[in-house]
């Protein structure tokens, strides 16, 4: 495949969202050729990729550019990679670099896709292809998960401070550790002096 060769591809940038997507295609020329919007549901994407086939001319090429293919576009990237399509990673600092560059600054899902999609024709020999793997989503989900967990963990140990020293004001001198065997034992026979 030729990848100097602009006019073999037609580019579409995807801004993705948690309910919707917006995506805009654009040809070798950076001509504006349609906006499509769909739901982020896997069971849209075929629908999505009909409407893409249908301004893909015979003989060229559709690239696509995602800026999150780890969050909300997880699972269109992973969609898009298994039917063979080309997915690139779009920054997010090129895309709103390039937003920013123009002498008026709309802030919008079209114009933000169509940022990505400039960037994409521009730079997609650069940028990386887009690989989501499981195993990195997974120790994500699980990491922010263990994140999660440890910060209702303080702030439940902290509200047992505090209620712990309304009613046990010297409590910290009976016990070094306020959530150990032998201090749990003794707030659940003595929970009030």
């Amino acid at each position: 495949m030729d990848f100097n060769d602009n006019s073999k591809h037609v580019f579409i940038g995807v801004d993705l969202h948690k309910e919707q997507h917006v995506a805009v295609l654009v040809d070798y020329t950076q001509k504006k050729v349609e906006v499509i919007s769909f739901e982020r549901r896997p069971s849209a994407y075929p629908e999505f990729i009909d409407k893409v086939g249908k301004f893909v001319p015979k003989g060229k090429t559709a690239i696509f550019g995602l800026e999150d293919t780890k969050g909300y576009g997880r699972s269109l990237a992973v969609f898009l990679v298994e039917k063979g399509y080309i997915v690139k990673e779009v920054n997010p600092a090129l895309s709103s670099a390039e937003r920013k560059s123009k002498a008026t600054v709309k802030k919008n899902d079209r114009w933000d896709a169509e940022c990505i999609t400039r960037v994409l024709h521009r730079d997609f020999e650069e940028l990386p292809d887009a690989k989501p793997l499981d195993i990195y989503w997974t120790f994500k989900q699980l990491t922010n998960r263990r994140n999660t967990l440890v910060k209702s963990q303080a702030i439940l140990k902290n509200q047992l401070h505090d209620k712990l020293s309304h009613h046990y004001p010297s409590y910290k001198k009976f016990f070094s550790e306020i959530d150990g065997k032998t201090a749990l034992a003794f707030w659940e026979k003595y929970p009030s002096p």
